[in-house]
């Protein structure tokens, strides 16, 4: 069994609870209760830990378990009988004969977490809670000392606070005001990033529990008002993820892909990154548009729409400085195809029709970091592609020039436009007719250097990459040479996805590990990807390659349970970097039902409940 399989719950504003099943630490992303800033969506470690001592026959046993130098303490883990992630994490032990099941549950309207521990045999005679309290960034770690806290009660809840925070635990017992600090925890996986690893928590007390009720239910919350309870909490997750998907694993997808909704955004990825606009609109078709969730979608595509500036969106929509890519507006056009394919909903279409006219003109106008060469995007900033590694003032994958996939999203933009352009009577410029005359014949042309396919031209960078890939995958298709897609299969799909370089080429780097500078130059040279799966798949459906061999050999990525940021580029079962990454499970739902699916599926499967 592996103890640090991790988990995660997590709720519509951003904040979540997430460790591995023995509730060791691993990352200084891990806590019971990591809460979410709305305005910029940093969060904070509030409740670290919450760990139990039970009390059989007189005899105490600790359900814990930590990392530190040298040593695990205590062994709690052993205790584990078996356990389950889905739909929310339960833990089941055996301790001394007596069996204990451990769930916890966190509420997708507040910040609310609760904990339910029922007995199966005997019940303990007294169980100890013990607290320890971070209340800091998720990003960094604290000593002993760093922080002051505070205590008091108040109605059915011991409360504990410092100068910004109030964490509210429910009154199980009664509470013994001691204090103090716990020294050197390890965070092992953070210990390999090279980045923070060891921490100090604050014990304030501990919750002594005489006697036990069963079930027991621990409430731990943010919220100063009454909040759902576990009974509660359980049915309405049971709701938000019911389906009539028949296949296992995609429902499942389904249901863990409610993880990343926010009221009007997604997150990008558990545990560290926010809202991100190419994030945002690459998942939007798996993840919203084809459940059916179009007044969920509407809002997504009215929020980022408010926040453009001379015709382009933001990247991260909620930094305090203006991130242009070169991608992320049409990727907003891409998204909005894809909705009005699902919903014929011509009235949003008319409304943000000048939307995307604007962002439409902003390219034929260029800014400081992109220009219109000709008919094709040239790009003069590092970093504007998806491929935007950067350690210090060094981009490992700078992509000048221009690009592949920008100047098929290009395509498909000016496509989109055009069909939006009819579709609301509108008349399309005649500078963008001229632009998609003969479009197709001069991006193969330019395109296919020596019968190779160049990632960039302008200057011609020939490092085989998947990029090409959306030239086949997206709506209006680019491309339809089978040796290229053959030549992918062979270098870079793996079962757990695409490979973001050939291994043939120097520059690849096959193991995505060490420190930040490592980590970086592997990310886009070699390391795979999960959510390339998505538009490879499309590419090869649509050139005849049978849907069901592409869902078997795809088949262990689909039945995954948490479908991580990326994997290894050699051995690509090694999963690094964000445990849950939203376009991972955006590109295999949309994939499975627009490509794998049997024929004569619905396109709209789902209600609109968002």
């Amino acid at each position: 069994m592996d103890c640090n399989q991790e988990w995660l719950i997590a709720n519509s504003r951003g904040s979540y609870s997430s460790s591995t099943i023995s509730f060791a630490g691993t990352r200084t992303y891990h806590g019971i209760l990591v809460v979410s800033d709305p305005a910029d969506y940093q969060r904070y470690v509030i409740l670290s830990k919450l760990f139990e001592e039970l009390e059989f026959s007189g005899k105490q046993y600790s359900l814990d378990t930590n990392y530190y130098p040298g040593t695990v303490y205590p062994t709690g883990c052993k205790y584990i009988e078996d356990f389950s992630i889905f739909p929310f994490p339960v833990i089941n032990y055996t301790v001394d004969g007596n069996r204990i099941k451990k769930s916890i549950v966190m509420d997708p309207g507040s910040d609310t977490v609760v904990i339910r521990y029922e007995f199966f045999e005997k019940i303990p005679e007294k169980i100890t809670l013990y607290p320890l309290l971070a209340f800091r960034n998720f990003h960094k770690v604290i000593r002993s000392g760093e922080r002051q806290f505070s205590f008091s009660e108040s109605g059915n809840f011991y409360n504990f606070s410092d100068s910004n925070f109030t964490l509210h635990i429910s009154k199980a017992g009664s509470f013994l005001n001691e204090g103090y600090w716990y020294y050197n925890f390890i965070y092992p996986v953070e210990e390999e990033r090279g980045t923070n690893s060891m921490e100090d928590l604050y014990n304030p007390g501990k919750i002594i529990i005489n006697p036990v009720t069963n079930p027991l239910d621990i409430k731990i919350t943010m919220e100063d008002a009454q909040t759902n309870n576990f009974d509660e909490i359980r049915d309405i997750i049971t709701k938000l993820g019911s389906s009539t998907e028949k296949n296992p694993d995609i429902n499942a997808l389904r249901f863990s892909s409610a993880k990343f909704k926010l009221k009007d955004d997604l997150i990008a990825g558990f545990h560290w990154f926010g809202p991100w606009t190419r994030d945002t609109f690459i998942s939007m078709p798996g993840l919203v548009i084809i459940p059916g969730n179009y007044t969920f979608a509407k809002r997504i595509f009215t929020n980022y729409s408010g926040r453009m500036v001379n015709g382009i969106i933001p990247n991260n929509a909620y930094s305090r400085e203006f991130y242009r890519s070169a991608d992320a507006s049409l990727w907003f056009i891409y998204a909005l195809h894809k909705y009005y394919h699902y919903s014929r909903d011509k009235n949003f279409i008319s409304l943000m029709y000048s939307r995307v006219k604007s962002i439409v003109n902003a390219y034929f106008n260029g800014n400081d970091d992109f220009y219109l060469d000709g008919k094709f995007i040239h790009i003069k900033s590092a970093q504007m592609t998806w491929m935007d590694g950067k350690t210090g003032d060094i981009s490992f994958t700078p992509r000048l020039g221009k690009p592949v996939e920008i100047n098929a999203l290009w395509y498909n933009a000016l496509k989109s436009y055009s069909y939006f352009s009819r579709i609301t009577g509108s008349r399309v410029e005649e500078y963008v007719e001229d632009v998609l005359a003969s479009f197709r014949r001069e991006f193969t042309e330019r395109f296919t250097v020596n019968g190779q396919i160049a990632d960039v031209i302008d200057p011609v960078d020939l490092s085989f990459r998947p990029n090409f890939l959306f030239a086949y995958s997206l709506p209006y298709q680019l491309m339809d040479r089978p040796d290229l897609l053959e030549k992918a299969r062979q270098d870079l799909a793996t079962p757990y996805g695409i490979r973001t370089l050939s291994p043939e080429d120097p520059k690849f780097k096959g193991t995505y590990s060490g420190d930040q500078y490592d980590r970086d130059s592997a990310y886009h040279n070699g390391t795979v990807w999960p959510w390339l799966a998505g538009p490879y798949i499309s590419a090869m459906v649509k050139n005849g390659h049978a849907p069901g061999d592409l869902l078997r050999y795809f088949s262990h990525l689909f039945s995954m349970k948490n479908i991580p940021e990326i994997f290894d580029g050699l051995n690509p079962g090694m999963p690094r970097g964000c445990m849950m990454q939203a376009w991972s499970y955006g590109e295999l739902i949309r994939s499975y039902y627009e490509d794998l699916k049997i024929a004569g599926h619905s396109n709209t499967a789902g209600d609109d409940t968002s």
